[in-house]
């Protein structure tokens, strides 16, 4: 992924509202090319990782689902979805690898206790856990927070404190 190409791509505003503040690159679905990545202001972003979406807001997407760029159909097919618009969804062509991707379902992620995990959740360590390559430990009660999904099955994609970015296994980690 080259975050200047999408940038550029996008004409430095959000792909689906056109907003320009707080810009953030989104990964949508695994590509080899900057087709799966969305350029996303704060508040779509977070209405996105959330799933609480605001109706009004998205009203943008009227324009958003014409996008050439795959990742910005799926997204809109997507919230289009989450809002009950099939008279929008209706009227969207999607190839069938789009919709096959804007159909798939995504693995609910929980936690050691049988909490659902979210991207921005905090958790807690439950465990000791020596990490791998680093000769450092997570001590056990550490507070880890803004979790994100990643791709690797059972795992969370964080940031910790004195160590930097890691996967931790969810079946160590307790919601807080």
């Amino acid at each position: 992924m080259n975050e200047k190409e999408i940038f550029d791509r996008a004409d430095n505003k959000c792909e689906l509202c056109e907003s320009e503040n707080n810009l953030s690159v989104y990964e949508v679905f695994k590509s080899d090319d900057n087709d799966g990545y969305a350029l996303l202001c704060e508040n779509c972003l977070s209405q996105i990782e959330s799933q609480n979406y605001d109706d009004n807001h998205f009203n943008c997407l009227n324009n958003a689902m014409w996008s050439e760029i795959p990742a910005v159909k799926i997204l809109s097919y997507k919230i289009w979805q989450a809002l009950g618009r099939s008279d929008m969804t209706d009227m969207m062509y999607l190839t069938d690898e789009e919709m096959a991707i804007a159909n798939k379902k995504e693995e609910v992620i929980k936690d050691a206790n049988g909490n659902i995990l979210k991207a921005g959740d905090s958790v807690s360590v439950i465990k000791d856990l020596e990490v791998k390559g680093a000769g450092k430990t997570i001590k056990r009660g550490t507070v880890v927070k803004n979790i994100r999904m990643c791709d690797v099955e059972g795992h969370v994609s964080c940031r910790v404190d004195g160590i930097g970015q890691v996967y931790l296994k969810t079946e160590f980690l307790k919601k807080i």
